[in-house]
């Protein structure tokens, strides 16, 4: 069908659990390696649990093509069965001879235990496998460990494993089944796998078909993680209708489009991907966004109508007041002059005309300021906001005269006019001086608060891998870089797994893993 359309010698994505296609991820290879453990020397249960599709069964399929020569292994596939049933199916796979009418349990238990000695004088060890042990009746379960119970001073007679899904472990967890579950030498639950070991899984199963090219986009890949949610068996089922449509459509390569058609139609209703518009949380978020912008307009809208209503009545408010100064100058501006003028009270004289506090040096002056509007005196009298901005200029200078006027210099002998006018200088300059200092020492308590790599936790020191810092350049405005492990890096980059780039110092770097924060020396070799 489409396998010579895409140049592939088999159907490369079969739900048989096929061990040449095993696709042997991080999680499986565990999987396999607990299960080998459990069939050491100790013997006794070994329990593989996982979701439905995740490849327990060809886990299994894989360990028994691995097991020595010297094994006798029995492959139980279906264990809804009694415990009569259960012993004479164990007595079938281990080419057990017994009488078919009239065996009793006792009969049944008996023949087996004769074949555990007789594996065991030939040095030959017995295994019993059970898929689906999640449907194993209690009572059957417990007949299981009765039959463990044959034994020798070093290894058990009997080993079993047990596959099943996660009722398997609600179902040891019982009370009357305590004594089983502390028998249980080696426990594994197999996960899903993850968007990268999905697309490794589409790509290791076409290479075992002997395909050549990648039949699989990108994107198509992604959505089949997303969809299957890492489910190997379901990743078969989506990928072989996906290549069967791909065939229909006369296309080479399987895209997001044909992924999602193929998996409605292997998965059913209930695996079709809604649109994101679709979705209840996109309707609620676009809800919410629309009514913070309805609010904030509102918000918006009202202040304006607000600061318009206010700057009308203060527009009247002005006019009136200058119709007013034409008539009579402004109070408030001779309280201001007799505030600024507080401080030269001892040089001035009062003017009998207008009993005004005047300096002698303005006396001369007096005809000229009387001429003047008193307009003219408002309109230079900077408006609040200008007062409020010039304010820090204005404190500083005045701090300066303060300064000036509180110290008094006298030039003893031997004092050069140069030496004292650079003294007063330095005097002038103290309070930039300080807050220079303090601006340093606030950096340096900053950089000291985090510790170096060596006071960090063994945790950390044996997580990061190793880094050699080659190059350092450094720059204030965050511009630098630094060259690690032969590669440019800045600040924010991540140089390796979970571990972060935060800054760089003038000889040292700030890294950050797993939300601990540490340094290292900007280089490697000084």
């Amino acid at each position: 069908m489409y396998t010579a359309y895409f140049g592939l010698k088999e159907k490369p994505f079969s739900i048989a659990p096929d061990p040449q296609y095993l696709f042997m991820s991080d999680r499986h290879r565990e999987a396999l390696a607990h299960l080998t453990y459990g069939l050491g020397d100790a013997g006794g249960f070994v329990l593989l649990t996982g979701e439905v599709g995740t490849g327990k069964t060809t886990v299994s399929r894989c360990l028994m093509e691995r097991l020595p020569e010297n094994t006798q292994a029995a492959f139980i596939l279906n264990p809804t069965l009694s415990s009569h049933e259960l012993l004479a199916t164990i007595c079938d796979e281990l080419k057990i001879r017994y009488r078919k009418t009239g065996a009793t349990l006792k009969t049944l238990t008996d023949k087996i235990q004769e074949k555990l000695l007789k594996n065991h004088k030939e040095n030959t060890n017995t295994l019993l496998i059970i898929d689906e042990a999640q449907h194993l009746q209690p009572e059957v379960l417990e007949q299981l460990r009765l039959l463990t119970n044959l034994e020798t001073n070093t290894k058990k007679l009997l080993q079993v494993i047990l596959i099943g899904q996660p009722e398997l472990q609600t179902l040891l967890k019982r009370r009357d089944l305590r004594q089983l579950a502390q028998r249980i030498t080696a426990r594994y639950h197999l996960l899903p796998l993850n968007k990268q070991e999905v697309a490794q899984y589409i790509k290791h199963r076409l290479s075992i078909a002997e395909g050549i090219r990648a039949l699989f986009s990108v994107s198509a890949m992604n959505t089949i993680h997303k969809i299957c949610g890492g489910i190997p068996r379901l990743i078969n089922l989506v990928c072989e209708r996906s290549l069967i449509n791909a065939y229909s459509s006369n296309t080479a390569v399987v895209n997001k489009r044909i992924v999602l058609l193929s998996a409605h139609e292997a998965l059913g209703d209930d695996y079709e991907v809604t649109p994101w518009w679709k979705k209840p949380a996109t309707k609620i978020a676009l809800v919410v966004l629309l009514i913070g912008i309805i609010s904030a307009g509102a918000y918006f809208f009202g202040s304006y109508q607000t600061q318009n209503n206010t700057l009308k009545p203060l527009a009247i408010i002005d006019a009136s007041e200058k119709n007013l100064n034409d008539i009579k100058p402004s109070k408030q501006t001779e309280i201001t002059s007799e505030e600024i003028q507080n401080d030269e009270i001892t040089n001035s004289i009062v003017d009998k005309k207008t009993n005004e506090v005047l300096p002698v040096d303005a006396s001369a002056q007096q005809k000229q300021e009387e001429v003047e509007s008193p307009i003219t005196e408002k309109e230079s009298t900077p408006a609040p906001k200008e007062i409020v901005q010039q304010a820090p200029a204005k404190a500083k200078q005045v701090k300066q005269e303060v300064q000036a006027k509180d110290i008094e210099f006298t030039q003893v002998e031997g004092v050069s006019d140069e030496l004292l006018s650079q003294f007063k200088k330095a005097l002038n300059n103290e309070d930039d001086t300080n807050d220079t200092i303090e601006n340093i020492n606030n950096e340096d308590a900053r950089n000291q608060e985090i510790d170096p790599i060596e006071k960090m936790p063994l945790w950390v020191q044996n997580g990061i891998p190793q880094l050699q810092f080659e190059q350092h350049i450094y720059a204030s405005d965050g511009q630098g870089w630094v060259k690690v492990n032969g590669r440019d890096r800045y600040e924010g980059d991540t140089i390796a797994r979970e571990l972060i780039l935060v800054e760089i110092l003038p000889q040292k770097v700030v890294l950050n893993f797993r939300g601990e924060k540490f340094t290292m020396p900007a280089l490697s070799s000084w």
